[in-house]
């Protein structure tokens, strides 16, 4: 299969990596519209590039374009590649407004196209072990979550992420994953209702974008989910590159965590630490008893793997239009986080509870 990569930048180059990496591919050819970045992606990936978009939307032997351009241009860039009769796969966010997303998803649903959006956690070990656990009845309704996030700044000055017109914002750009991630395990079919969202003043002064959010969201069936995050308190990473990443920032000021409690049993997922718990509920003469009955490790090589998989969710995307198959996540499915995340910043905007009701259908 010959693949295309739109808007080929830093994740871009990463897309290529694993497809050099699929069977199933057999060329790809990347889109940038920086002339500078089309010589490199020729000189560093050994690929086909170029600077027009319309010499892959015009191409019939190209079935499949991922889009990893900057968040402003995701929206036309869809629009175009499904009118064009490609499948997609975008990175998220879908877009930078809600009207957009749902454009998105509408092309799709009308065109029948293929369009998944990029929620590699849902190909992460870390997070598809949950999910086992909770399919599999282990943790029983899941009733609370809560998601603890703390990193040093790492968009850096004169990134697009942190501008407003073409980042969009923090949450959609990056704390998207966590609040798909309670939506996948509580259940598709139990919505959110209503979203709060708290920020204090940015502690970055370059960013148009907020550097923190205390965001808490109420399901249907009365689930919580709560996410604090802060950037800047993790200090800069300034050690060896040939060493452990991970392990060097252990302890530095960084987290990445999750506690996911149900009504039978529990799980915590660590990412500095490398490691997935596992509680079981039950009961004595005495009071209600958890007893911790399975602790997960893994080694340096799966980080990966185990934390933002976009491996697997790249040469699965190629499988999946190869073999004819849906996604695996629908557009529809993706665009629900997304009303999440514009709920939390509208939440933040006005200092209220937003009901969901009011945010987008």
């Amino acid at each position: 299969m010959k693949v295309g990569v739109l808007g080929a930048g830093g994740m871009g180059g990463t897309v290529i990596e694993h497809l050099r990496e699929c069977d199933r591919v057999t060329e790809i050819v990347a889109q940038d519209i920086r002339e500078a970045r089309v010589s490199e992606l020729r000189s560093k990936y050994g690929v086909r590039a170029t600077s027009n978009l319309r010499e892959i939307l015009d191409d019939p032997q190209v079935p499949l374009v991922f889009i990893t351009s900057s968040n402003d241009a995701h929206r036309d860039l869809t629009l175009q590649s499904i009118e064009a009769g490609k499948a997609v796969m975008c990175e998220k966010p879908m877009a930078n407004s809600l009207a957009d997303a749902r454009t998105m998803v509408e092309a799709a649903e009308r065109r029948k196209a293929f369009l998944q959006i990029g929620f590699e956690l849902r190909y992460s070990k870390l997070y598809t072990q949950v999910k086992d656990w909770v399919d599999a009845g282990l943790l029983g309704q899941v009733v609370n979550t809560h998601c603890t996030y703390i990193c040093s700044e790492f968009h850096h000055k004169g990134s697009w992420r942190n501008k407003l017109a073409t980042g969009g914002s923090m949450f959609g750009e990056k704390l998207s994953h966590y609040v798909d991630l309670p939506r996948w395990w509580v259940g598709a079919d139990v919505p959110v209702v209503d979203v709060f969202s708290a920020c204090s003043p940015n502690v970055i002064p370059y960013y148009e974008v907020r550097d923190n959010y205390h965001t808490t969201y109420r399901f249907a069936n009365g689930a919580v989910g709560h996410l604090t995050f802060m950037m800047a308190v993790g200090a800069t990473f300034r050690g060896d590159p040939l060493q452990d990443v991970i392990g060097q920032q252990r302890g530095d000021g960084h987290a990445l965590q999750f506690m996911i409690e149900g009504t039978k049993g529990a799980a915590f997922a660590d990412v500095f630490d490398r490691r997935l718990k596992r509680w079981a509920f039950g009961d004595s003469p005495t009071c209600m008893t958890s007893s911790w009955v399975e602790n997960r490790t893994w080694d340096t090589p799966e980080d990966h793997i185990y934390f933002h998989n976009t491996l697997d969710q790249t040469h699965d995307i190629v499988r999946r239009v190869a073999e004819g198959l849906p996604p695996k996540t629908s557009a529809r499915d993706a665009y629900e986080t997304m009303r999440l995340c514009f709920a939390a910043d509208l939440s933040a905007d006005s200092g209220r509870q937003v009901l969901m009701a009011e945010v987008g259908v």
